[in-house]
């Protein structure tokens, strides 16, 4: 069963354009990941044709996945770098990022609740990592 959610969505919601700091693969990986959440949980009413809530729940999840797996690499990286002129430490949005992808998270488990089996427990995104050459 294919994602509800596509690369092209999942970019237009976040404002992600970045297409060498985002790859197609770790959007792949944060979609894929997104999809086994929203499957394990909702429904089986639900899998063929989901509802609109569930799509945006699964952009959200995935959205969640690729900040924290960004969050981890620019914390990592720990590295300046300038944005709209002013001077950032890459390290500090690692919180920005993290605080995001939560909310992100906890949205679409709020907009899944009605369509969620019985006993469905919330789970947290991972963090996802893709090969670099």
């Amino acid at each position: 069963m294919s994602a509800y959610v596509t690369e092209e969505m999942l970019r237009l919601k976040f404002q992600v354009d970045d297409v060498v700091e985002v790859t197609p693969e770790l959007v792949d990986a944060s979609i894929a990941h997104a999809h086994g959440l929203v499957t394990r949980s909702i429904r089986a009413e639900y899998l063929e044709t989901p509802p609109e809530p569930v799509i945006v729940a699964e952009t959200l999840l995935a959205g969640a996945a690729l900040l924290r797996s960004l969050a981890a690499r620019r914390a990592l990286e720990r590295r300046e770098a300038r944005l709209a002129g002013h001077q950032l430490d890459t390290a500090k949005q690692f919180p920005a990022l993290m605080d995001v992808a939560k909310t992100a998270a906890l949205e679409a488990f709020a907009l899944m609740k009605p369509y969620m089996r019985h006993g469905a427990v919330p789970e947290t995104p991972g963090l996802l990592t893709v090969a670099t050459d």
